[in-house]
């Protein structure tokens, strides 16, 4: 019998009808390996996962493998974005058998969870040498029955090796010169042809953009700034940006950024619209911010729900291939456009007969718009007009096209992350329906995900069984900080202060350090420690980043020295593994910078603050807090005591604060402009 018909998860449900006897990840599945002495067959993987689906159509809906399986073990399906616990502990379990990992994620486990196998993708039946599934399967059957004390003795090795390395400690000081260190090995590690890190395949990881724009804030270092922007140039330009329906795909095949995997992931989108308002800032430059509108309208077109909390995703595939929904052939264009506009399209878009991926093409832009009107001999302004008009037809053509998979479980620690985009714009952008998105996604997880003290994990048809882990706290409390920031509601910021209170009785080491996990995954495998940043923050990195803030926003010292302390035990190696402590080295940023608070008080009567106001604090300052605000009494811990006082005939008066000192009141913006100038120098790079 599949026990997965009971579940909420998306991936789990794709995998209901299989004949694989399949369990959840739970005491019933775990209870009955331990009781029948049977080892554990585990898959992990994600439902907008391409080759997860390719195994599942392979492997999983094969009755003879079914058949084998579930003869000889148990069998447990893991959706890794309900369980990241189970997904990174089993991950570097399987990192260091082979050296590598991958989704979808299968591993063979003791009947007490400790794993002795791991392996990747694999079809039913081996070829070229390599062996498939079925082989797989027979000969650990066979060895379970023969010789099983060998693979329980691998499994405790495993074990102790995993618990050896979530013990290990290593101290080092924060201090500037891992900043400087770090810079020059970006300048190493960087592809000066197309931006970015490492070869094919590569991932955005737009936390590497944001740091390279404080690193070149920090060193005043046109070189650095200009690597984030050429990266942040082509990842919009190219194919793993949809060029019609705005948002990100998950990473690109190639290193030029033009073949994608072609799901799009929330906490992507998230990530990369943060760093184009960094880019807008630091350059000025429009394009960064309408890269930023793209990829924020096209979440709440098509990944928000009606409560206000944000899906996971869209998947790859639809129509039964990866990628269909997005491709076009030059036929497509001549049924849609008239001559002019198909011109243009195909020239822009570089369109061909022969297509840059199976036979068609993936819209991605080789040249500005402005040249190719050049070209066409066309104004830019009819250029522009056209490019809309044919836009507009290709989306309505692909709006009739089968859909690829939306998973529709909305995960608190990917909603946080976008909390905190959507309220940074709101506030830079002056855009309403941004900051009143990112209220209502603060007020779904309250509302929906938040009991007892403690935060759930993930909401999907009323069901929240599962706690939450400190990826969900830490992200959360950074998008609590961003809304608190823009619309200075005091209570975001007593909710982030209160969940960080909790992320300290649930997973404090001890030591200065997290744990991932409030519980261990089982007996004798630790409670997961992440320490590096991948396509998403470490949730370490993320914390350390919140108490420095914290600190700075309400004079905490104890906020500041665990701060500290965390960054003390995550350093060790970031100077020489920028690209994997990204984030982290952002919060060690923040923490060297002096603390710079900006308090303005309006007149009740002001709904908002004047252009000319604006003006003066505008520009990328990150180590500068702007609180801006009409009733200074309900942020005593944050302005001045004197302020409700200052007020001179009602007019506008600001104050600027470094460490535990304010300056005299201001209430020119040209004279708070000149001030800032000499306090927090803005720095602006162009290409």
């Amino acid at each position: 019998m599949n026990h997965l018909q009971y579940e909420k998860s998306p991936y789990l449900l794709q995998h209901a009808d299989n004949p694989v006897d399949w369990y959840p990840w739970g005491e019933t599945a775990l209870n009955r390996a331990r009781q029948e002495n049977r080892p554990i067959f585990l898959s992990i993987g994600y439902s907008t996962c391409h080759w997860c689906h390719v195994m599942a159509h392979e492997s999983f809906t094969d009755r003879a493998v079914a058949e084998k399986l579930n003869k000889s073990f148990i069998a447990i399906k893991v959706d890794r974005e309900e369980r990241p616990d189970l997904d990174a502990g089993f991950m570097q379990a399987c990192q260091m058998m082979n050296g590598q990992g991958g989704w979808p994620l299968n591993l063979f486990l003791c009947p007490d969870g400790k794993p002795f196998y791991a392996l990747t993708y694999a079809p039913p039946q081996g070829h070229g040498g390599r062996p498939g599934l079925i082989d797989i399967i027979d000969k650990i059957a066979d060895m379970w029955q023969a010789r099983s004390q060998e693979l329980v003795n691998a499994g405790e090795s495993l074990a102790n090796a995993l618990l050896d390395l979530e013990a290990q400690s290593y101290r080092q000081p924060p201090e500037e010169a891992i900043l400087r260190r770090a810079a020059e090995k970006l300048k190493e590690l960087f592809d000066p042809q197309y931006g970015g890190f490492d070869s094919a395949p590569k991932f955005p990881q737009p936390h590497n953009q944001t740091l390279l724009f404080r690193l070149a804030q920090r060193f005043d270092d046109s070189q650095l700034a200009g690597m984030a922007q050429q990266t942040l140039d082509n990842i919009a330009g190219g194919g793993i940006t949809d060029q019609l329906g705005g948002g990100m795909h998950r990473y690109s095949v190639d290193e030029r950024w033009l073949i994608p995997h072609f799901e799009k992931m929330l906490y992507d989108q998230a990530l990369i619209s943060d760093a184009y308002l960094d880019a807008w800032l630091v350059s000025g430059q429009r394009n960064y911010r309408q890269a930023a509108e793209q990829v924020l309208n096209y979440c709440l077109r098509e990944l928000q729900q009606d409560q206000g909390g944000f899906y996971c995703g869209e998947d790859a595939d639809s129509e039964g291939r990866e990628g269909t929904y997005y491709l076009w052939s030059q036929q497509d264009l001549e049924a849609e456009l008239t001559v002019q506009e198909r011109s243009l399209v195909e020239n822009y878009y570089s369109i061909s007969a022969g297509g840059n991926f199976e036979g068609k093409n993936i819209l991605a832009r080789n040249q500005t718009l402005a040249a190719v009107a050049e070209q066409l001999q066309l104004s830019t302004t009819a250029a522009e007009q056209l490019l809309q008009a044919a836009q507009s037809k290709l989306l309505q053509k692909r709006s009739r096209r089968p859909r690829p998979h939306l998973d529709d479980k909305i995960i608190t620690a990917w909603n946080g992350l976008l909390i905190a985009s959507l309220a940074r714009a709101g506030r830079l952008l002056d855009n309403d329906s941004y900051l009143h998105a990112a209220q209502e996604a603060s007020a779904f997880i309250s509302r929906e995900l938040f009991f007892s003290g403690r935060l759930k994990r993930r909401y999907r048809a009323g069901d929240t069984r599962i706690d939450g882990f400190l990826e969900d706290y830490a992200y959360l409390i950074y998008g609590l900080i961003e809304l608190f920031l823009t619309d200075f509601n005091s209570s975001h910021l007593e909710r982030a202060m209160s969940l960080m209170q909790r992320c300290e009785e649930l997973f404090n080491d001890g030591r200065g350090g997290y744990f991932d996990a409030a519980e261990p995954i089982v007996p004798g495998l630790g409670r997961g420690r992440s320490r590096q940043d991948g396509a998403l923050p470490a949730a370490s990195s993320v914390t350390a980043h919140n108490l420095v803030r914290l600190a700075q926003l309400t004079g905490n010292n104890a906020f500041e020295q665990r701060g500290k302390a965390l960054l003390a035990q995550l350093l060790a190696k970031a100077d020489q593994y920028p690209t994997a402590f990204a984030f982290l080295l952002q919060a060690l940023d923040l923490a060297l910078s002096e603390p710079l608070t900006l308090v303005i008080v309006m007149p009740p009567e002001l709904s908002s603050l004047p252009a000319p106001w604006k003006k003066a604090f505008y520009g990328f300052r990150p180590q500068l807090v702007t609180i801006i605000t009409t009733t200074p009494e309900h942020l005593s811990a944050l302005v001045p005591a004197t302020a409700g006082k200052h007020l001179i005939n009602r007019s506008i008066t600001a104050w600027l604060c470094t460490g535990n000192s304010c300056l005299a009141p201001v209430t020119d913006p040209e004279l708070l402009a000149e001030t800032l100038k000499t306090y927090a120098p803005l720095k602006t790079f162009n290409r």
